[in-house]
């Protein structure tokens, strides 16, 4: 109730819901069973139901609910919970869903950068907090110390994100009536069968938007959604190409020339600025469409949304601005914007495993899981069965 959920009382079970969710099948019907679970208290029923994020929170139900319960709004609420339920620490967790643990973060993350400028710049001799001669970013904070900061928190992000994809895995198998091994665990296939026939095939789906397209009274929601996987897709492999330019051919290898900034002609420097066109305005379509559900009563919006919403778009207008101040040649403005964007950089990336930027994770595992599990019930995936689960000879 605390995270949005507060009208599931007025639930009472006509399956309204079920029946105008064009995501819903009837195998395995949601939001129904979901709003009397959370009715029920079932906190950990509810956080290992895969179906709680092959919800896309359409507003079909909420809109069509006789009783005004709102069950996509549960759903979030549902959702949001379920992140924190899988977070470690669960601690980092409530201070990043909070507005002002988030923002607050942001603020110490610069903190942290400036520090670090200023160490590197006592190693390096470069005149702090704006170094002499033009716009050099690297002359502020080079590869060394920048990877001394992120390899860490990718270190730790990939670790709790892990640990939280096998709970979820774990939970979300003995939700759906999968057997286990001898061992007592919920399996997973082997890691290429696994990538090849049931993570490859769901990446495809996401990234078509499938699921989306479907929803009825948040249709509009789809193409900024799309833009800003795709701005998050080009991004990255845009940053680990630079990485292996500036930070190990450059860097750690000295070899001359490979440094940033790259001329604005240059292939790669084309495709951050596409990335960043399609994040900003991509994640002003997503503000836009909840602005105007949330008038409507379709949705809900809750701290979580907004907080990332607002975080996402503070990353693309700072590492736009950023790169605007230097090319105009303002100093004093192009710094100061640089380290906001490592600042917000930093907290988004932090931010994976325990705030609704979890879904990322979360929902793709329950794409995976959804396929695997129809294989496993048909008996097409193994385990030596030669019965589909739930049969009298298994």
């Amino acid at each position: 109730m605390d995270a949005g959920g507060d009208t599931v009382n007025r639930c009472y079970q006509c399956a309204t819901c079920s029946v105008v969710c064009p995501l819903s099948t009837n195998e395995s019907p949601f939001p129904r069973k979901e709003m009397l679970w959370a009715q029920w208290g079932l906190a950990s029923r509810v956080a290992g139901d895969a179906d709680v994020w092959l919800c896309h929170q359409c507003g079909d139900c909420t809109k069509y609910c006789p009783r005004g319960a709102r069950p996509g709004d549960v759903l979030g609420a549902i959702r949001a919970n379920a992140i924190k339920y899988y977070a470690t620490p669960k601690a980092l967790a409530d201070m990043l869903s909070s507005p002002g643990g988030m923002w607050g973060a942001v603020v110490a993350a610069a903190v942290l950068w400036l520090i670090v400028a200023a160490i590197w710049s006592q190693v390096t001799g470069e005149a702090f907090p704006f170094p002499e001669g033009h716009i050099e970013f690297h002359k502020f904070l080079s590869v060394i110390p920048i990877d001394a900061v992120v390899l860490p928190v990718v270190a730790f992000v990939v670790f709790a994100s892990y640990k939280g994809i096998v709970s979820f895995w774990n939970d979300i198998s003995e939700g759906a009536g999968l057997p286990k091994s001898f061992n007592g665990t919920y399996p997973a296939p082997p890691i290429g069968i696994l990538v090849s026939n049931y993570l490859i095939p769901s990446v495809k789906e996401i990234l078509s938007h499938e699921r989306f397209k479907k929803c009825g009274q948040t249709a509009e929601r789809t193409k900024g959604h799309q833009w800003v996987l795709i701005a998050f897709i080009i991004l990255f492999i845009v940053t680990t190409i630079v990485m292996i330019y500036a930070d190990v051919l450059g860097g750690l290898l000295g070899i001359e020339g490979f440094h940033t900034p790259l001329a604005l002609w240059n292939p790669v420097k084309i495709a951050a600025n596409i990335g960043a066109f399609l994040l900003i305005a991509g994640i002003w379509m997503i503000k836009s469409m909840r602005d105007q559900k949330t008038k409507e009563g379709v949705l809900k919006s809750s701290a979580q949304d907004w907080n990332l919403i607002w975080l996402i778009f503070a990353v693309g207008i700072t590492g736009l601005g950023s790169e605007v101040f230097r090319l105009v040649h303002l100093k004093f403005l192009a710094y100061p914007v640089y380290i906001a964007h490592l600042a917000c950089v930093l907290i988004l990336f932090l931010s994976l495993p325990y705030t609704k930027f979890a879904h990322l994770i979360y929902r793709t595992t329950a794409y995976v899981h959804q396929r695997w599990a129809e294989d496993v019930k048909a008996g097409r995936a193994g385990f030596g069965l030669e019965k589909p689960v739930g049969t009298d000879e298994h």
